[in-house]
C-alpha cells in the first residue's frame, strides 16, 4: 500500500529516494516524492534517506535507520 508512503517537511528534495528505488517506482513532483503502484516496500527509501524525512504512515517516525553500505568493502558501494 504506496499510500502509506509519504515525505516530512523534511525533504530536501535531494533525489536519494528516486536514484535508489530498485523498483523506479519513486517520481519527484513539486520536489517532493511519490510512489507507484510497482513499489516492492523494500523500504530502501525510508532506511537511505540522509534527511530521515521518508516515513511509512505512523509507524516509523522516530526509528531508527538502517543500511548496510557501512559495512560492504568500498569498492561494493
Amino acid at each position: 500500500k504506496t499510500a502509506s508512503f509519504f515525505p516530512e517537511n523534511t525533504c530536501n528534495s535531494g533525489g536519494l529516494c528516486v536514484q535508489n528505488c530498485p523498483a523506479h517506482a519513486i517520481t519527484l513532483q513539486d520536489g517532493k516524492p511519490v510512489w507507484a503502484a510497482q513499489c516492492y516496500q523494500c523500504l530502501r527509501c525510508i532506511n537511505e534517506c540522509p534527511q530521515q524525512a521518508i516515513q511509512y504512515g505512523k509507524s516509523t517516525a522516530g526509528r531508527r535507520r538502517y543500511t548496510l553500505r557501512r559495512y560492504l568493502p568500498q569498492d561494493e558501494q
